[in-house]
This record gives structure tokens, C-alpha cells and sequence, in this order.
């Protein structure tokens, strides 16, 4: 005879089910409401902001592309958000194995270092780096911004990557050792292909908060042609003024990478945090 699922628990993967529906169209309903608003004209979207657009309203996007300058701060932004992801995730790792092969007080000392930098305020530094981009010669520089976010995000890099370190066997490095392989190619060839769901957990998050960052682009960046995405859509809002059709359309193109990369990523944010979390 079949096994039957009890009522109850039929029941009750039913309500959770309907929970989680009913929750994700409430978190998704601000992004809808910003992706059918760019297609409309200014003038209905005062009318009115929940309604469906009448007709596509296209010339929005292209303006507001036109306006902001969309291309050259998606290639600032793209160069900056690229070259932060690999300083800081080779950081990250480089410092996490040398942390984690450590013995003693030392390798905790170190550990707790990096992660009570974590609990460090942006605001707290934001004077200190601004005179120090300006005594090193790093404003309006790439160097300037992936310097500096990659400091910020080394400290978690070092946490998680640590946690996924700790379970790896040692004996695989050490056969490979007997082998006769180097500790350089120890930790590249064979440990590091090992921390798969790390390396693209800190890519995704490195990618998301560094495309996003709005304080310290506009802290270092004054010229118009280094601006990041986020940086022009704030010049861009007070530009427009009332013009909202216009804002809405900057606001939905310059979301459309993050939405893409958080589509892709999703599930190895949450098996690759997890899986730390629990080794």
C-alpha cells in the first residue's frame, strides 16, 4: 500500500507555501512598481503610480541613458566592480590560508583582528580616507575605489573563507607535499579549486556591494567622466528635478546588472554562507 502524507501536514506545507507566495510578491512589488513606471510619462505617473502603463513608453530609457551618461559610468563602474571582486578575493583567500595553517595564539590573534574590523562604522573612517586618497594621490582614480572597497571587504573574506579552510583534510596537502609539490601550488592547484562555493559567495557579494556603493565613489570621485552608475544617478535625480519619468528609467537600467547577478548567484549566496556557517 502507498504511504499516504497526513492531513495535517499536507495542510501545513500548504500555508507555508501560500506564506512564502504572498511574501515574495510584497518584496517584489517595489521593483515591479519602478519597472512599469519607466515606460510611462511623466504626467500619468502623478496621476497615478500603481496603474499598469497605458502604452510603452519607450523614450524614457533612451533619455535618461542620454542624460546620465549611461555607457561611460557602466564602464567606470564595470572596471572598478571587476578589479575590487579579484583584489579583494585574492586578498581574502591569500590571508585566510596563512591564518588558518598558523598555530597557536597567533592564528587566532590574527583572526580576530581582521574580524573585529568588520564592526568598524564606514562613517567613522570616511574623514581618514578622504585625507588619505588625498595626501596618496588616489582621488579621481580607479586605484582610489578598489583600493579601498577591497580594504572593507578583506575582513569578511578572511571569516568566511577561514571557515571553509578549517574542514579541509590536511592530509591531502600533505600526500601532495610527499608528492613534491610546492606550498604555492598546494594552495592554488589543490586547496583552492576545494572552496568552489566560498570564491563565488564573496565574488557575488563583493560584486553586489561595490556596484551598489554610493558614499565612497562620491567621496573620491569629483570628475564627470570617472563617475560610478550610482554616483550619476544621484546628479542625475537632482538634475531632472520633477522629471520622474526620467529618474525611474536611470533607476531601472542601472538595476539590471545587479538583478541579473543576484538571479544567477542566489543559491550559491545561500549554500555557500550556510555551509560555512555550519563547518
Amino acid at each position: 500500500m502507498k504511504n499516504h502524507m497526513p492531513r495535517k501536514l499536507q495542510m501545513r506545507i500548504i500555508c507555508k507555501s501560500a506564506i512564502c507566495i504572498l511574501l515574495g510578491i510584497v518584496y517584489s512589488l517595489p521593483v515591479l512598481l519602478v519597472v512599469m513606471n519607466a515606460f510611462k510619462p511623466n504626467k500619468e505617473i502623478l496621476t497615478s503610480f500603481i496603474s499598469f502603463p497605458t502604452n510603452l513608453y519607450m523614450e524614457n530609457i533612451s533619455q535618461a541613458m542620454s542624460l546620465m551618461k549611461f555607457w561611460r559610468s557602466f564602464v567606470n563602474t564595470s572596471i572598478v566592480t571587476v578589479f575590487t571582486v579579484l583584489l579583494a578575493g585574492g586578498t581574502s583567500f591569500l590571508a585566510a590560508y596563512g591564518i588558518s595553517h598558523l598555530r597557536g595564539k597567533l592564528s587566532s590573534g590574527l583572526y580576530l583582528t581582521f574580524v573585529l574590523g568588520q564592526i568598524i562604522p564606514f562613517q567613522t573612517v570616511m574623514i581618514s580616507i578622504s585625507v588619505m586618497a588625498t595626501k596618496l594621490h588616489l582621488n579621481n582614480t580607479y586605484w582610489g575605489l578598489i583600493l579601498f572597497d577591497a580594504g572593507f571587504y578583506v575582513a569578511f573574506g578572511i571569516m568566511t573563507y577561514v571557515g571553509f579552510l578549517k574542514s579541509i583534510p590536511k592530509e591531502l596537502e600533505e600526500a601532495a607535499a610527499i608528492d613534491g609539490a610546492s606550498a604555492f601550488r598546494i594552495m592554488i592547484q589543490i586547496v583552492f579549486p576545494l572552496l568552489k562555493a566560498a570564491s563565488v559567495t564573496l565574488a557575488i557579494l563583493f560584486f553586489l556591494w561595490t556596484w551598489n556603493d554610493l558614499v565612497l565613489p562620491n567621496i573620491l570621485i569629483s570628475n564627470e567622466n570617472l563617475r560610478t552608475i550610482t554616483v550619476n544617478l544621484y546628479m542625475f535625480k537632482s538634475a531632472t528635478n520633477a522629471q520622474w519619468n526620467l529618474l525611474i528609467a536611470g533607476l531601472t537600467i542601472s538595476m539590471i546588472p545587479i538583478i541579473f547577478i543576484y538571479l544567477f548567484g542566489q543559491k550559491y549566496i545561500t549554500s555557500g554562507l550556510t555551509a560555512g556557517a555550519v563547518k
